[in-house]
């Protein structure tokens, strides 16, 4: 039941896909020791930085995403539910939900947090592209009311109680002041085909974040997408997908693949960005290091073990966590895909799977 003074929200339309049931689909880390990682069937921890990985919860999830602050309180989310914890996932219990039913959270303490509600987010497409609202939080999650915010939130992330980034109808936003007002730091990018992109946000220190802006649609294995960063002087495009246009956008970097997969932010200079690549080979997923606020891009090869990524979390450009599928077509008769979780430690030049199984 919603606490007094939120509706009840049906889930009706907000289904787990059958083909999401069992990817894993989020990773983080709090410390070269302790993380986490979620998906459509299970939550897995680690104390000793992914030697060893246990099963805090298992079932019908529908995981898509997940936020701890430290080494005990974390929570996540899927479509229909928010799971919270207060002692690094032995326990693991279900939040009162709002409504609309919230997408993705952020917290800045163990208290007060910030939410994306409602729209159009799938099991496929967790960042809802039109109608989604921002929420907040002061309880820990148990109770939610609204904030200010531009039409279509698509995500969003706060460094502390005043300042935060919104991706809302493929534009990125800049607040101050706990979301009372937002000012605009780019325009994004509206496809050619009339609909915007989607925004997606992660801060980084005390005023910066590092965003994806991705398109819809899709041709000859490729499709459209930008990386930025931005900070109080302004935003700048680094990056974009070369094969399909980005009108009012001009940069010369290529992005890494021709399909966008995980950001990972580690600092307000640094941060690393996997992609996927079909038309470059059978199991290829190129990741590229991102320095100097993303003026400088080096190509680090491919993350091994992977085909796609779905998640990633790197706490410096050497040591690093990805979790993703890995397909293996070689018999015809008997195509495998397995999910897996592979780690780095020398900046991409050897990857060590450290856990995999087989839906």
């Amino acid at each position: 039941s919603s606490p007094a003074g939120q509706p009840q929200c049906p889930a009706a339309g907000r289904t787990q896909a059958s083909g999401a049931a069992s990817t894993l689909t989020g990773v983080q880390f709090v410390s070269p020791r302790q993380g986490w990682v979620v998906g459509g069937d299970r939550i897995l921890a680690t104390s000793d930085g992914g030697a060893h990985w246990q099963i805090q919860d298992r079932g019908r999830l529908g995981l898509t995403s997940l936020d701890f602050i430290n080494a005990s309180d974390g929570w996540a989310v899927s479509l229909t539910t928010v799971l919270a914890t207060t002692d690094g996932g032995a326990h693991w219990g279900a939040l009162p939900e709002p409504c609309p039913l919230i997408d993705a959270v952020h917290f800045v303490s163990p208290t007060l947090g910030y939410a994306v509600a409602g729209g159009s987010a799938t099991p496929y497409q967790p960042v809802p592209a039109s109608h989604g609202v921002l929420l907040a939080t002061s309880d820990g999650g148990r109770t939610w009311h609204d904030l200010p915010a531009p039409a279509d939130v698509q995500s969003a992330c706060f460094t502390g109680p005043s300042r935060g980034w919104l991706g809302a109808h493929g534009r990125l936003y800049r607040t101050v002041n706990g979301g009372t007002t937002w000012t605009l730091a780019t325009a994004g990018v509206t496809g050619t085909d009339g609909q915007p992109y989607l925004m997606t946000v992660q801060c980084a220190g005390p005023d910066a974040v590092w965003g994806l802006d991705l398109g819809t649609g899709a041709a000859m294995n490729h499709a459209p997408f930008i990386g930025y960063h931005a900070g109080p002087s302004g935003a700048k495009a680094i990056f974009a997908e070369q094969y399909i246009p980005h009108p009012g956008v001009t940069v010369t970097a290529n992005a890494p693949g021709t399909y966008p997969g995980p950001l990972s932010a580690i600092s307000p200079e640094e941060a690393v960005v996997i992609g996927s690549c079909p038309p470059c080979g059978y199991g290829t997923a190129p990741w590229d290091l991102l320095t100097h606020s993303g003026a400088v891009i080096t190509q680090r090869g491919n993350v091994g073990g992977l085909t796609a990524a779905a998640g990633a979390s790197f706490l410096t450009p050497r040591l690093g966590w990805v979790a993703g599928t890995m397909d293996d077509y070689r018999n015809p008769a008997r195509q495998v895909q397995r999910q897996r979780i592979v780690m780095t430690s020398d900046g991409g030049g050897s990857w060590h799977t450290q856990y995999s199984y087989l839906p």
